[in-house]
C-alpha cells in the first residue's frame, strides 16, 4: 500500500519495504548526523524523524524506490532491547559516522549515539494516544475516533500491559491498514485531503 510521508515539507509517496539489499547496507554503514535528520550518500534517499527515548532515536527512511524503513539509531549506554514486537528487523549496522554523535549538540545529557543502527520494517500509523481524522493538524474528530477504535482494540492493548513491562501511550502504534487487511474498519483523510477507508489494528514498536 502506497501512502504520503512529509520528509520535511517535501511529501512523497512510500510502501513499507520487505527487506533490505547490500546497496541499502552500504548507504546506512555511510549515514551522518545533521543535528536533525540522518543524510546518506545517495542524494534520492529521504529521512524523517520519528521520535526518540532514553535509548535510541529513530528516523523513518525512503529510499531511491520509494521504499520506507526504520532506522533505530542506538545509545547503547543505556540501551535496554526495546524491540519492535511482532515485526521484521532486517539487521544491525555499525556506522562510523555516528559514533559519539550527541542527538542534541546543545544538551549536556541525554542521547548520544553510539553507532549501533537496527534496521527494520516501517508501520504507517499512530501513536495510541490518538488517531487523527487528518494527519497534517489536530481535529475534533480525533477524540471520537480515538474512542471508537479503543473501544474495540483495548482488549489487546491491555494484553500487552499485562506482559511487558513499558507499555505506553506513545509505544503502542493504531497500524493504519489496507480497506481488504484484518481490523477495525474506519474513514480517515490522508495528506492529500482524500477521504478513505481503512483498517485499524495495532502494533507495538518498543516493548521490554
Amino acid at each position: 500500500m502506497f501512502v504520503l510521508v512529509d520528509f520535511d515539507g517535501e511529501r512523497l509517496d512510500v510502501a513499507a519495504a520487505a527487506g533490505l539489499t547490500a546497496s541499502h547496507a552500504e548507504q546506512i554503514r555511510q549515514a551522518v548526523y545533521d543535528g536533525r535528520l540522518l543524510r546518506f550518500p545517495d542524494p534520492a534517499w529521504r529521512c524523517a524523524y520519528l521520535g526518540a527515548g532514553e535509548e535510541k532515536a529513530c528516523f523513518g527512511v525512503r529510499d531511491a524506490d520509494g521504499r520506507m524503513f526504520v532506522l533505530e539509531v542506538i545509545d547503547e549506554r543505556t540501551y535496554l532491547n526495546g524491540r519492535f514486537v511482532g515485526g521484521a528487523y532486517f539487521g544491525d549496522h555499525r556506522v562510523p559516522g555516528l559514533s559519539g554523535v550527541p542527538k542534541s549538540a546543545r544538551a549536556t545529557v541525554g542521547l548520544r549515539f553510539t553507532g549501533l543502527v537496527k534496521a527494520r520494517q516501517w508501520v504507517h500509523g499512530h501513536e495510541w494516544a490518538r488517531f487523527p481524522w487528518r494527519p497534517d493538524r489536530a481535529s475534533r474528530l480525533d477524540a471520537l475516533l480515538t474512542g471508537y477504535l479503543r473501544l474495540f482494540l483495548g482488549g489487546r492493548y491491555d494484553r500487552y500491559r499485562r506482559q511487558y513491562s513499558d507499555v505506553h501511550e506513545r509505544n503502542v502504534l493504531f497500524e493504519v491498514r489496507p480497506a481488504r487487511a484484518r481490523g477495525v474498519p474506519v474513514l480517515a483523510r490522508d495528506l492529500a485531503g482524500r477521504v478513505r477507508l481503512v483498517r485499524v489494528g495495532l502494533q507495538p514498536i518498543d516493548l521490554r
